[in-house]
């Protein structure tokens, strides 16, 4: 991890330089000019900075940091009497401040947490800015790189995993790294299409092949030709389908619906399904010789609750990905934390998805996600998809009950004031 030291103290400027210089690359400087350009030319993770410069205040100079890199973690150093400055600054995009003294241990703690975030990008699978596999964990690691050897042959693969462990995301990061990179992947959730049409979507058809079929239309295995096609919930399709499938596996030819012409199409099978179709098998809903075709090679997605290291990198990749929701929130605290890592997950990484975005529509003021705005057991209980709205209605009502309608202590749990309590109370009509 890259820092810039901007503080025009030259005796604290020296001592941070030698004290952090042992874990972190570390350039220091009291002109905050030079700081600037050095800033242009460099790339730097985290710039540590006196609020009271000469030349320019703490805020002018956080626009201008932020403005070379947004990215760029900015933690302030104030006085006591510009304590009210930082926390603007706060408000404005900075990280973190402290307070002088300078607590060396408590800065190290700073830098070691902002590490362990930036850390994350290091796990983060990137081809062509379109897939995010977020993992920390060994056996995360290990799923990678076999993943990553079999998607450089052509063997047709199935994924095994819990709904929500991102089967999805495989399936492309397979096809992005595959030599059919350059040609198109289909995606495909049979859960989705009835049967009836099935067919017509995956093999296309002629004018005329039944009512409404005014023209012709081209398949997506057709259209996926010299590419991949991804069937997810691939246990949905019916014994007819699978029928018609297999003999495209093996032959690598189909019939469009309505035609009698034959016609052929180069493409990767990747299938994907949550349930176990070895018992689909043996209760004669799935096709053994199909199965056989899909599962050359298979891939088991362990769910989020056998890999608890990537469920922080996870919620911090999340808190970067809704930051338009909240842009103040940038940590977790600690109980929060805690609580993430002590729940189960039945519906995986897109609940704990779901549960970050939740937090931070709810946070209110502060510039990290609280226990309080981690709802998790309400998630467990319900049976019907909620809101947003509906899920902080919830949570205010929950809150004001255990509070014994206490409206003050509610807007301080809430991290809210009361003139925003009682416009929610009056909105979702809980007066």
């Amino acid at each position: 991890m890259k820092i810039l030291i901007i503080e025009d103290n030259k005796i604290l400027n020296n001592t941070l330089v030698r004290c952090l210089k042992e874990n972190y690359e570390v350039y220091g400087t009291t002109d905050p000019e030079a700081g600037l350009n050095w800033l242009e030319n460099n790339l730097v993770d985290v710039v540590i900075s006196d609020i009271k410069l000469p030349k320019i205040n703490g805020l002018d100079l956080l626009k201008k940091i932020k403005e070379i890199s947004s990215d760029i973690y900015v933690i302030l150093i104030t006085g006591y009497g510009t304590v009210e400055e930082a926390v603007d600054a706060i408000k404005s995009g900075a990280h973190d401040y402290l307070i002088k003294p300078v607590d060396i241990e408590v800065l190290k703690l700073k830098l070691s947490r902002i590490s362990e975030t930036i850390s994350i990008k290091e796990r983060i699978l990137l081809d062509n800015n379109k897939v995010n596999i977020i993992f920390k964990s060994s056996i995360m690691l290990q799923l990678f790189n076999f993943t990553k050897k079999v998607a450089q042959t052509d063997s047709n693969i199935l994924l095994e995993g819990e709904s929500g462990t991102g089967k999805d995301l495989f399936a492309r990061f397979i096809h992005e790294n595959s030599l059919r990179s350059k040609n198109p992947i289909v995606s495909i959730n049979c859960a989705n299409i009835q049967e009836n049409i099935f067919e017509s979507e995956l093999f296309g058809y002629r004018k005329g092949a039944f009512t409404g079929a005014d023209r012709n239309k081209r398949g997506l295995i057709s259209v996926a030709n010299g590419g991949t096609v991804f069937l997810d919930e691939v246990s949905e399709i019916s014994l007819n389908i699978q029928a018609k499938l297999l003999r495209f596996i093996e032959t690598k030819t189909f019939y469009p619906l309505g035609s009698e012409t034959q016609e052929k199409s180069d493409i990767r099978l990747i299938t994907a399904t949550n349930k176990d179709l070895n018992q689909l098998i043996k209760n004669r809903d799935f096709r053994d010789d199909l199965y056989y075709r899909i599962s050359v090679v298979k891939i088991k997605i362990p769910p989020l609750r056998e890999r608890k290291d990537d469920i922080l990198p996870l919620a911090y990749f999340f808190i970067d990905k809704f930051k338009s929701l909240n842009p103040s929130i940038k940590d977790i605290e600690e109980k929060a934390k805690e609580k993430l890592l002590s729940y189960t997950y039945p519906g995986n990484v897109r609940e704990l998805s779901n549960i970050i975005e939740r937090a931070m529509i709810i946070e209110n003021g502060g510039n990290v996600i609280t226990s309080s705005s981690i709802i998790t057991e309400k998630i467990d209980n319900c049976e019907e998809d909620l809101s947003l709205a509906e899920v902080e209605k919830r949570h205010i009502m929950n809150l004001l009950k255990k509070n014994n309608y206490d409206k003050v202590k509610t807007a301080s749990m809430l991290k809210i004031d009361r003139s925003t309590l009682y416009r929610k109370l009056k909105e979702y009509n809980l007066q």
